[in-house]
This record gives C-alpha cells, sequence and structure tokens, in this order.
C-alpha cells in the first residue's frame, strides 16, 4: 500500500502545475513515459489560495491623454494588484487554484502508454485571458500517447507541456512559491488574441487592427502536436532532449490557426548525486530551450486584413537540488534561469486596468525586433522533511528594444522585479501549507517622447509612472493536497 501511493504521488507531480521552481528532475521523461510494471492510475491535486495585495495603491492622477479618457481609470487597481483569474477591483481575494484529475498508465506495456488530466478549478484552463467571468467549467489540459518502439526515439502525440523553460516544465509538487514570475506569466505563457492592438497609429502593413478586449484561449503552457524524446544514460550523466512540433493553437482548439507550425527543442544534462526520487531526485541539471513559430493578427479596423508575425523563446538554465555544500543536516536548492523573447510579446492591458470604463484593450508587440528577457535566481534550504524555506528574484525586462518609432518605443519599456520570501510546511508527502511574501517593483524608465505636444507627452509620461508606482507587495497563503 505504501509503494501504491508513492506511484500515485509520483503520478500527480509529474503532471501538474506550471510555475514555481524545481528540483534536478527530469520532466521529460516524467511526464512522457510509464514504468512498464504500471497499469492504471488516478490521481489529482486540490489547491486553495488567498492573496492580499497590501502594498499596491489605487491609480490617483491619471490624465486625460488627447481622445484617451485615462482620467476614468482613477479610483481603479492596477491588473496587477487584483487576484486572478477574476481579476476583480479589490485588492483581496481567496481563489481555488487546481481542482484537477487524472489518469495515467500502459495500454502495452513498455509500448505504448497514455496521460490524460482535466482542471475545474480558477485558471487559465476555465477561464479566457482578462475575462472575469468564467468561461468553462472543466478543460482537459493533457492528452497523449506515447510510443516507444524505436531505440532512441520515443514519439508522443496529443495536448501536452511543451519542451520550455523549467518554471513552466514541471509539476505541481515541486511548485516552492505560489505566483510564477513575471516573465512566464506575461511572455511565455501565450494568450491568443485576433489583434496585435496597440494605440491606433502602427507600422505600415503590420500595425493594429480592431480593439480586443479579452483574449479566446490562452496555451497555459502546452500544445497540441508531436513530440520525439529520449534519455541515454552515461556513468553520472544522463542526457535528455526532446523535439516537438506543434500546433500553435490553445488548448481547447486542436486546430491549426495558420499553415506553419510551431518549433520546440529541449536538451539537458544531468549529474546524478544521492539521494532523492523522482521530481525530488538529488542532482545538478544544465538545460537549454529554442521555440519558434507564427501567429496570424489582424491588421486593420475591419478585420478584412491578417499576415503572419513570427516569434522566437529561448533560454539557459542550471538546477541543483541536495546536500550541494557537504552539510549532513538538511539540504538546498539552487536554481537560475535565463530567457528571452523576440517578437509577439504581450504587453499591458490599457493602463493596466481590466474591466473598466476605458482600458482593458490587449496589446501584443507581436513585430520581431520587439523584446524582451527574463531572470531568475532561486534557492532554498530544506531543514528536514517538514520545514522548507525559500527565496527568489526575478527580473522582466518587458520590451527593453523595439521596432519602430510609432507604435512601439522606449516609452514601452518596462523593468518588473520581484522578490519571493517562502515557507512551505509539509504536513505529509501529500499535503503542504506554502506562506509567501513578495515585494515587488515597477518602474517606467523611459519618457515619451514621440507624437503631440511636449505638454501632451507629460501627460502621458506621467500616466505610465503613476500606474508602475500603483504595483506594491503581496501576501499569500496556499494549501496543496494531492491524492
Amino acid at each position: 500500500m505504501a509503494n501504491k501511493r508513492k506511484l500515485l504521488a509520483l503520478a500527480a507531480t509529474a503532471a501538474l502545475g506550471w510555475s514555481g521552481l524545481s528540483a534536478a528532475a527530469d520532466w521529460v521523461m516524467l511526464q512522457g513515459m510509464e514504468p512498464p510494471s504500471s497499469t492504471h492510475r488516478f490521481f489529482g491535486v486540490a489547491q486553495a489560495s488567498y492573496s492580499n495585495y497590501f502594498g499596491c495603491k489605487k491609480l490617483e492622477g491619471m490624465q486625460n491623454a488627447g481622445p484617451n479618457q485615462f482620467s476614468l481609470l482613477n479610483g481603479s487597481y492596477n491588473g496587477n494588484c487584483r487576484v486572478g483569474p477574476e481579476l476583480k477591483d479589490k485588492q483581496a481575494d481567496f481563489n481555488l487554484d487546481n481542482l484537477a484529475f487524472g489518469m495515467r498508465g500502459n495500454l502495452i506495456p513498455g509500448k505504448i502508454n497514455y496521460f490524460l488530466l482535466a482542471n475545474a478549478g480558477m485558471n487559465g484552463a476555465t477561464y479566457n485571458p482578462l475575462d472575469t467571468a468564467r468561461a468553462r467549467l472543466v478543460s482537459l489540459t493533457d492528452a497523449t500517447l506515447t510510443f516507444s518502439y524505436i531505440p532512441g526515439v520515443r514519439v508522443r502525440a496529443g495536448l501536452m507541456k511543451k519542451p520550455g523553460p523549467e518554471e513552466i516544465y514541471q509539476a505541481i509538487d515541486t511548485m516552492d512559491y505560489m505566483w510564477p514570475t513575471d516573465f512566464m506569466a506575461r511572455v511565455q505563457v501565450e494568450r491568443f488574441i485576433r489583434t496585435n492592438a496597440k494605440g491606433t497609429a502602427g507600422i505600415a502593413g503590420q500595425s493594429d487592427g480592431t480593439a480586443s478586449f479579452k483574449g479566446y484561449d490562452s496555451d497555459a503552457g502546452r500544445d497540441w502536436g508531436v513530440q520525439f524524446f529520449d534519455a541515454f544514460k552515461h556513468d553520472k550523466w544522463t542526457h535528455t532532449y526532446a523535439v516537438m512540433v506543434g500546433n500553435g493553437s490553445g488548448i481547447h482548439d486542436i486546430r491549426d490557426y495558420n499553415s506553419k507550425k510551431d518549433l520546440n527543442l529541449y536538451f539537458s544534462s544531468e549529474y546524478d548525486l544521492p539521494g532523492g526520487k523522482g521530481p525530488k531526485k538529488h542532482g545538478v541539471k544544465l538545460y537549454a530551450y529554442h521555440q519558434e513559430g507564427t501567429r496570424n493578427f489582424e491588421i486593420n479596423g475591419s478585420g478584412s486584413l491578417s499576415r503572419d508575425f513570427k516569434f522566437v523563446r529561448y533560454g539557459i538554465g542550471a538546477k541543483a537540488l541536495g546536500p550541494i555544500f557537504g552539510e549532513t543536516r538538511g539540504k538546498h536548492r539552487l536554481g537560475f534561469e535565463l530567457m528571452y523573447a523576440d517578437g509577439m510579446v504581450f504587453y499591458t492591458p490599457t493602463g493596466n486596468v481590466i474591466d473598466e470604463a476605458f482600458g482593458g484593450q490587449l496589446q501584443v508587440a507581436a513585430e520581431k525586433g520587439n523584446k524582451a528577457r527574463g531572470f531568475t535566481l532561486d534557492y532554498g534550504y530544506y531543514l528536514n522533511d517538514k520545514w522548507q524555506f525559500d527565496i527568489r528574484y526575478s527580473r522582466n525586462d518587458e520590451l527593453y528594444a523595439t521596432l519602430g518609432t510609432t507604435t512601439w518605443n522606449a516609452a514601452d519599456k518596462r523593468v518588473i522585479q520581484h522578490l519571493t520570501f517562502g515557507v512551505n510546511y509539509h504536513f505529509s508527502p501529500q499535503t503542504r501549507l506554502t506562506v509567501n511574501l513578495e515585494p515587488r517593483d515597477v518602474k517606467s524608465p523611459n519618457a515619451v517622447y514621440l507624437g503631440g505636444t511636449p505638454a501632451l507627452r507629460a501627460i502621458q509620461t506621467n500616466n505610465a509612472t503613476i500606474v508602475s508606482d500603483s504595483v506594491g507587495a503581496r501576501f499569500g497563503v496556499q494549501v496543496t493536497h494531492m491524492f
């Protein structure tokens, strides 16, 4: 019975979650493969939280800029100061983060295995982007078959996590923090909208369509496609590769939105250290990824014209878990990720305000040449099997480089920094309590210097500063139970 519980916990941890930082685990194999001795297993997770954005301020002092009625946003909270996914205009709220259940196992042991997962929680799988009303009662988030007939090339087909940054790739049992880093939440997790709308004066032939106030789907870090992968062990090293060809569509639509496919490449090398099992195996892992694809956006007000835009995501990272400093008591976790995005960078709702009298228009810097970069540094100390202490620094340089001098310019740059302090208490291997305190700092470092009169540009610069300065610290408590 104890072995069965361990298998169920392993199945669940390999299946669920998308944020935080993990141990040195091989997620390609954990999510795509089954032990030949396994049959069929049910697993799931229930996760609920309370968040309080106590450091945030309401927008005050916003002024109108030409026809844009920014003064209507005064008295509202910045979208980064609201509890998702409902984004109500208040600082604190409860949320059912995940209520997920699935099955996995072998159809033909050693040759064909399957993986199914659905989620009925309040998250990006059941809410459309920036939609304050629930869109679906339950959503299928993973559905794959893996075929192991060719030595060195396993084939996985269906809806699955895209090979990419560790923070998204990992499992819920190794989510050390409540909230994802800003780069993951804003840039890496895709929101699907019909236009790359930002303002009305764009680059000729590749500019704005009609306003998009809500997205129609998100990818939740996943895609429909085919993945080729395997792992090879040599002495104490394990080398893993994954190549995925995907549709580049949301999780709720198996159709390809254009004639081109996404390509996702991943490679990791891990040095084994004694101790740990499965997702909590001790080791030191180095990894790199590259993602590229094409998205189609409307480019005129009537929606009659559209064109394709290419994008690229890439990054490197390292993770280490175990008694890496030689101590006999406790163990340590170290990690970093360095990430880049070129093209199709999600910017913000207008004025950062959701579902208000003015604002809420989704904005994407679709053209290549519009860039973002992220950096994450993480440390964790495990005193024993109950207590865990964590600290994480993350930074997102949003639109640090831009294309064009009208729609996108240096004034659109944002520097977003988070410092997260965390404590995890594990009541059991299946149940834990997470407490996080996260000071946040957002800066709009560059003044508006194009368009209009000097007075108008001064108003626009001041509005951006007010919006950025309104973001402050947040506090949260989360309970996670695996079953």
